[in-house]
């Protein structure tokens, strides 16, 4: 059996290997009523919204947190050219910079990695940084113009990992220091005199260095994450006060105002009691840029006025944004209109042009709803034609895994050919991709926002075997011990070779050949052995920013999590299915060992975010901005790993992803322990820019858009298992198959 493929992901020492997405969006629910101009209805008013702070920082700066002055204004601590700190408070609009010349003076240039300075109401400074052996130093001022290292002795204990990770530092009101031990997962308390261990307090199990477990308390207490889901308050004795829950999924970040404590996460802001377990959303999740993929919550603090400074990173641009968040008590506390977006599973570039059209439009509010978990049901389906065929439904519909051929013939969806027509006159976009997608006698019903490009490398006669299921047939008449794949799970067997051959397999009228998907389900059996299928039934599998578990609509069905074996097996032909720069690493380290290149499957794209509109919307001008929104350079070019942009001027940027600062520091490992088989290891860093280049260049030869139907493909999966597992033969299968598919299309 195989015992776990492990992936995971690594930044050098100058970026801590995390990546969890903290959510979080606006809208006011603290609100009065307010009378409408007839003097008949009240109208609840009042919420808050996003104002942008212009940031003090140039290229090659890095901020490193954000504190709160003892004037209560906002201030940065900034790391220049990864060697000079700088201390920069925002006064009224504008930003005042002091060097930290103490530190400039007690470290020579690249002696340390500096990650945090937190500073004391009497203005004492402390800085913590890392050395290249993983010390953890910190530094103190007192008067702002000298300093020295303190001589803490339990950052130079040697543990099990080497010495103590310290993620987290905090002064609390007696000027003592508390500090996260990752490894250990626990918080100490450090006499800000003799440097001893004044107190342990163990502390939730974390996997991020990002993710917070400590905070500290305008009054001097501190918030330690104890439990899962529970922070605990201590007093400067370090004895236990109240407790408050939090959402330990949403990875939230937090802060206090006297004794109120705020969170911000994917529900919004979130106002907390301690000792209550009632918490007041005081933002709603659902109008905020904090709800985009690329932004990393990396502080947060709560102003003078009941508004609030958050800070954001986002990762692969290596750069950063200060938001505001200002109660404006004149605007409705719901916006007057609605637009209704629905999609079978989430999509990011959506998300985030949700976002950024609400910002622009503050009377609108734009609802992305989408199935409540990954186990889409025929009931979610049939709900959901029936409430398109009765005039209702969502106004912008994602088309992904839904009937779109039966929507336009039952007249659901809007003609978009005159849309299309005036996108492509005010921008280039990727042609084919833009009209092929979902077109019907000669209109477009459907736009892709973004895409995938299937790859397949390795054996040239398997590959050229596999571009027909007679081809395959024979291919395996001639080497009936053939793997094809390599290794392969049988899902992916299953779900691959039935996208591969569905033009064969269904009529246009959708009509399966019962003979032929026999046949199919033959061949599947026979190569699931040869691969070792049943290696993947039991497997542990732990991912870390390398893809997500789900459906394949989420992961692809072109993606073989047994690729990388190609390198013991080099009779077999890997396959990929490529949705972004990230993406590439693991293939494409295997290819150089293997001197090989990629090709495509049939010239297919896996269009990502097909965007319809309902015929019977009422807000048809609305809708058609939002859709044109989504293809704009602004949501084109945003660095989310969802997909390919189909607007030209976008992917042509997307090489220089891999010259940025963060591919340089980026490298991904894969490990496997294979029963019977050697040890594979893997250890990827980001492939070049010409590598990068010459696969956008292939994918502008793409033409031929891999769609799928979620109820057939429901269907074909629920069969094709019993019939891999061996409980009912392919020929009794395919009937079964023929039969449902039959009885849906009749529906």
């Amino acid at each position: 059996m195989m015992n776990g493929r492990k992936i995971f992901a690594r930044h050098s020492m100058k970026r801590a290997a995390a990546f969890f997405l903290i959510t979080v969006m606006t809208a006011g629910l603290l609100s009065g009523c307010q009378e409408k101009d007839d003097g008949k209805n009240t109208v609840s008013k009042g919420r808050y919204v996003e104002e942008d702070i212009e940031l003090p920082v140039k290229e090659g700066d890095e901020i490193l947190n954000i504190i709160k002055s003892k004037d209560g204004n906002p201030v940065l601590f900034i790391c220049e050219n990864s060697t000079r700190l700088i201390r920069s408070e925002y006064k009224d609009g504008n930003w005042e910079q002091i060097p930290l010349e103490w530190v400039n003076e007690l470290y020579g240039e690249g002696t340390l990695y500096f990650q945090e300075v937190q500073e004391a109401a009497d203005g004492t400074q402390i800085v913590r940084g890392m050395s290249e052996d993983a010390l953890t130093h910190i530094a103190r001022s007192t008067d702002g113009k000298t300093g020295a290292e303190l001589n803490i002795p339990y950052l130079s204990q040697m543990g099990e990992y080497g010495y103590p990770a310290v993620t987290g530092l905090q002064i609390d009101g007696n000027g003592n220091y508390w500090m996260n031990d990752f490894y250990d997962s626990k918080v100490l308390v450090i006499s800000s005199e003799t440097f001893e261990v004044l107190e342990e307090i163990n502390c939730a199990q974390v996997f991020s260095g990002e993710q917070r477990v400590l905070y500290a308390a305008e009054d001097g207490c501190m918030a330690v994450n104890t439990e899962d889901g529970v922070f605990t308050l201590y007093d400067t004795g370090f004895h236990e006060q109240e407790r408050m829950k939090t959402d330990q999924d949403a990875l939230a970040w937090m802060c206090s105002e006297g004794d109120i404590w705020y969170q911000i996460s994917e529900k919004g802001i979130e106002r907390m009691a301690p000792g209550n377990e009632v918490t007041e959303v005081v933002m709603d999740g659902s109008m905020g840029r904090m709800s985009q993929s690329s932004n990393v919550v990396r502080g947060m603090i709560a102003g003078a006025d009941g508004d609030f400074y958050v800070l954001y990173r986002q990762e692969k641009a290596s750069s950063a944004e200060l938001v505001h968040y200002v109660y404006n008590k004149e605007l409705p506390s719901v916006p007057e209109h609605t637009l209704k977006v629905f999609g079978l599973v989430d999509n990011q570039t959506v998300q985030g042009a949700v976002v950024g059209f609400q910002k622009s439009h503050p009377d609108i509010r734009v609802e992305f709803q989408t199935a409540e978990n990954e186990d889409i049901s025929m009931d979610d389906i049939r709900t959901l034609n029936t409430e398109l065929l009765s005039g209702n439904g969502a106004d912008v519909i994602l088309l992904d895994g839904l009937p779109a051929d039966a929507y336009v013939e039952k007249g659901i969806l809007m003609d978009l050919t005159e849309l299309e027509k005036e996108l492509a006159d005010g921008e280039e976009y990727l042609e084919t991709m833009l009209k092929n997608t979902a077109e019907k006698d000669g209109k477009i019903y459907g736009i892709p926002v973004k895409f995938s490009i299937p790859i397949i490398y390795g054996n040239e006669e398997v590959k050229q075997a596999l571009h027909s299921l007679g081809e395959l047939s024979d291919y395996l008449e001639m080497n009936p011990e053939s793997s094809v794949f390599g290794l392969a799970d049988k899902r992916f067997i299953r779900d691959f070779l039935f996208q591969m051959y569905q033009d064969e397999l269904l009529s246009t009228d959708g009509k399966v050949d019962t003979e032929k998907m026999a046949a199919l389900l033959e061949l599947e059996k026979k190569i699931a052995v040869n691969a070792k299928s049943e290696i993947f039934d039991d497997a542990s599998t732990t991912e870390m920013s390398m893809g997500t578990a789900g459906s394949i609509f989420k992961q692809g069905m072109f993606s073989n999590q047994g690729s990388p074996a190609i390198l013991n097996h080099p009779e077999g032909a890997a396959t990929d299915q490529i949705d972004s720069v990230t993406n590439m690493l693991i293939p494409y380290e295997v290819m150089r060992r293997l001197n090989l290149s990629p090709e495509t499957l049939k010239d297919f794209y896996v269009p990502k975010g097909i965007i319809g509109i309902n015929k019977n919307t009422k807000q048809r001008e609305t809708a058609e901005e939002f859709v044109k929104y989504l293809f704009s350079k602004e949501v084109q070019s945003a660095q989310v790993d969802d997909g390919f942009p189909i607007l030209n001027a976008a992917l042509e940027e997307v090489a220089e992803e891999a010259d940025s600062k963060f591919a340089e520091e980026f490298t991904v490992m894969s490990s496997w322990q294979i029963e019977g088989e050697g040890v594979l290891e893997i250890e990827a860093g980001y492939p070049s820019r010409g590598e990068v280049e010459a696969l956008t260049a292939m994918c502008r030869t793409l033409k031929n858009p891999a769609r799928q139907n979620f109820v057939i493909w429901n269907i074909y999966q629920t069969e094709a298992d019993q019939c891999l597992e061996g409980s009912i033969d392919a020929q009794t299968a395919a009937e079964n198959i023929a039969q449902k598919v039959d009885t849906y299309l009749a529906e």
